[in-house]
């Protein structure tokens, strides 16, 4: 898709929170549209797949341009010089959040949205899970201020 005459390049994640259909949705809007996607599942978002869906990641993968690894420390969204015009993390869970909130870049999904925070990118968060507590609403406030939108 053109936007005043630049293409747009999405990162995608998919963490292990409910509400899966929610990512595929928006992965088959994307790819009708054909918006560049990289995606990155986590491992738990495969499990709440089958279970959700009744599917298997492959499904989710066939409607990606490019995919990578939670473990793959090679790919290029884990870099600030590869130019990407936001993450989407849909949904995400309160762990995922945390980890963004608090620096905690363990895998491909925290590393990249570490970096879009690092280069000033457009981070979107959808949460998925409630009741919120505390430490919830406390790690959203952190990155509300640092410009995240949280859906």
């Amino acid at each position: 898709m053109v936007i005043f005459g630049a293409y747009l390049k999405l990162v995608i994640a998919i963490t292990g929170a409910s509400g899966v259909v929610y990512g595929k949705r928006l992965l088959e809007i994307l790819h009708d549209k054909k918006i560049e996607t990289h995606l990155v599942l986590s491992q738990a978002a495969e499990k709440i797949i089958k279970h959700e869906l009744g599917t298997n990641k492959k499904t989710f993968e066939q409607l990606a341009d490019h995919v990578y690894a939670i473990d793959d420390w090679n790919c290029p969204i884990v870099s600030g010089s590869f130019k990407t015009d936001a993450m989407i993390i849909v949904p995400c869970s309160m762990k995922t959040l945390s980890g963004i909130a608090n620096g905690f870049a363990e895998n491909v999904i925290l590393r990249t949205a570490d970096v879009m925070l690092k280069e000033k990118r457009k981070l979107i968060l959808v949460p998925r899970e409630t009741p919120l507590n505390t430490i919830h609403l406390k790690n959203m406030m952190e990155l509300s201020q640092q410009g995240t939108d949280i859906v």
